[in-house]
């Protein structure tokens, strides 16, 4: 794979820093000896523009986070709309000990075996009732083959299942494993794959922690009656897939959907959040004497949300906008929402709604257009932005805004204020 585009798009990072720290000057507005164009009686008028058309396209784009990257799993259970599990995948049982003084043995025994989950309770409904259930998902299918994973949660894989009243629910969640089941899967150099799900007296959500939280889930199971021999504590461990061997690290926990029946934005809309997570891709056309020949004071995009109807409507989330670090040597789309300059860098403000809610909506985009004023060529970062939820595919609610086709006064709009470039001969 030519890897030379991506060494670019983030070498923009570096240089976009510099730019921010060179053009600090742009922002003094105070008048002085050093600063002829703003000098005491000198009329400078602001002026204000609004830019619509403003985006050459507008798409959205499916599948964030991406597998192991995830900041938590989200289970839910909500009826027929939404239902998402997780698989947690323990390749590496331990199969043979050493007791003190004495030679390696091979595991011949499992005792009080368990799995302990940890539980981030964050935005999360819970019923009166709660029952978690883990089953046994181990298969020879492909890693990516969903249908697969999803037939294996049937009654005769249930390794282990718990009830638990509201009240009762905390951060942490053991599930009893069977010792038996443990030691045939050691014996036979098997692996440990476990599918967790909830299933609820009503609506249910809540997240359990990953590897990238720092809180994974273990096993932990003894392999001797001896106490001076501990207890074993196993980690999550992928041994698949074999290539690329990197991507084995993705699999060791993640997050799988069985369902979101939430209907399409439709093709006047773009949409942020949701589970599987989706990313607003906008590109924007900004005419160059705009760039060139201002000094630009104000740049607000004005977005309009369409309310959303479905599951977390009310629920207040958080849509921010990042600036594309992607440079235009990068076609693919998905590759370079994903290739993003840090939120709040260039793109300030955010968007704090409810899925339900509905209106106008902005975003202060200023200093970035004032870094494609400096960066141009074949190394500059595409001109575009990408609007994402901050919780992003940890929460059910899915925040829609109207696109590129939608009614003139509906679509995203640019609105610019800025001085004119005043040049100043010598007398």
């Amino acid at each position: 794979m030519n890897r030379l585009p991506l060494r670019r798009a983030w070498s923009v990072l570096a240089v976009t820093v510099a730019t921010l720290a060179l053009g600090a000057c742009n922002e003094h507005l105070d008048a002085g000896s050093a600063c002829p164009s703003l000098c005491p009686g000198l009329s400078v008028p602001i002026r204000d523009t609004v830019l619509s058309p403003v985006l050459v396209f507008d798409t959205t784009l499916v599948g964030y986070p991406s597998i192991g990257t995830e900041e938590g799993i989200p289970l839910a259970a909500r009826g027929d709309t939404l239902d998402v599990r997780g698989v947690i995948r323990f390749d590496s049982l331990t199969r043979a000990f050493a007791p003190t003084g004495d030679t390696l043995r091979q595991v011949s025994q499992v005792d009080t075996a368990q799995l302990r989950v940890r539980i981030n309770l964050t935005q999360s409904r819970l019923p009166s009732t709660v029952t978690f259930e883990a089953y046994d998902v181990d298969t020879t299918a492909a890693d990516d083959d969903q249908a697969a994973l999803l037939a294996l949660f049937r009654p005769n894989r249930l390794l282990s299942s718990r009830t638990l009243a509201r009240a009762d629910i905390t951060d942490s969640l053991v599930f009893p494993l069977s010792g038996a089941m443990l030691l045939a899967k050691i014996k036979a150099g098997a692996n440990l794959r476990v599918g967790l799900r909830l299933i609820g007296s009503g609506p249910v959500s809540l997240r359990i922690h990953t590897i990238e939280t720092g809180l994974p889930a273990v096993v932990r199971y003894y392999v001797s009656p001896d106490t001076a021999i501990h207890q074993v504590v196993v980690s999550p461990y992928s041994k698949t897939p074999l290539e690329p061997a990197v991507l084995a690290n993705d699999y060791r926990d993640y997050a799988v959907v069985a369902r979101n029946a939430l209907p399409a934005a439709g093709p006047l809309a773009i949409s942020t959040g949701g589970v599987p997570a989706r990313r607003a891709y906008l590109r924007f056309v900004v005419p160059q004497w705009l760039l060139d020949s201002t000094t630009l004071v104000r740049a607000t995009l004005m977005l309009t949300q369409v309310p959303t109807l479905g599951f977390d409507q009310n629920d207040s989330v958080t849509v921010i906008g990042q600036a594309v670090a992607a440079t235009g040597l990068i076609s693919d789309l998905y590759r370079s929402s994903l290739i993003l300059l840090p939120a709040g860098l260039f793109v300030s403000d955010s968007i704090r709604v409810a899925p339900a809610d509905g209106g106008l909506r902005t975003i202060e985009l200023n200093a970035l257009l004032r870094l494609w004023k400096e960066q141009t060529g074949v190394d500059a970062p595409q001109r575009a932005i990408v609007l994402r939820m901050k919780e992003e595919g940890l929460h059910g609610a899915e925040v829609r805004f109207f696109n590129t086709k939608a009614d003139a006064s509906l679509r995203p709009r640019l609105r610019v204020s800025y001085i004119p470039r005043v040049d100043f001969g010598v007398p």
